[in-house]
């Protein structure tokens, strides 16, 4: 089998130091970090300190061990400054708190509910 030759397109040419300086900018641009996550950082804090405070501990532990841990383990990679995972981290302890929270919420109200209905009822006390 013969191989054929294509003559190839004349493009013209770059100057080298601007081909040069374009990939030096593109070099330096995926060296650069992420900013360290400041505002997820203290948004994942007061969501856990909220979820301690209103009780979440004792109605979703799980939830709540999970949501300290994971802001723990924040806290480590912000001080190696490991800002991304940093980031993803207190934005996974921030909505274990919030789910924490919401558990609680729901398992007091039904423990409300049952109340009302067990007072409403024929011989519930009053």
């Amino acid at each position: 089998m013969r191989l054929m030759l294509v003559p190839c397109l004349a493009f013209p040419q770059a100057p080298r130091p601007i081909v040069l300086a374009g990939l030096m900018v593109l070099i330096a641009g995926g060296c650069a970090t992420a900013p360290p996550p400041t505002e997820q950082m203290a948004s994942a804090k007061a969501a856990v300190d909220s979820a301690a405070v209103d009780g979440a501990p004792a109605y979703a532990p799980t939830e709540t061990r999970l949501a300290t841990d994971k802001l723990a383990a924040a806290q480590k990679a912000v001080v190696a400054k490991d800002y991304v995972l940093a980031k993803q981290l207190a934005e996974e302890s921030q909505l274990d708190a919030q789910l924490a929270v919401r558990k609680m919420q729901t398992a007091k109200s039904s423990k409300a509910a049952d109340e009302a209905r067990k007072a409403a009822s024929p011989g519930g006390t009053q």
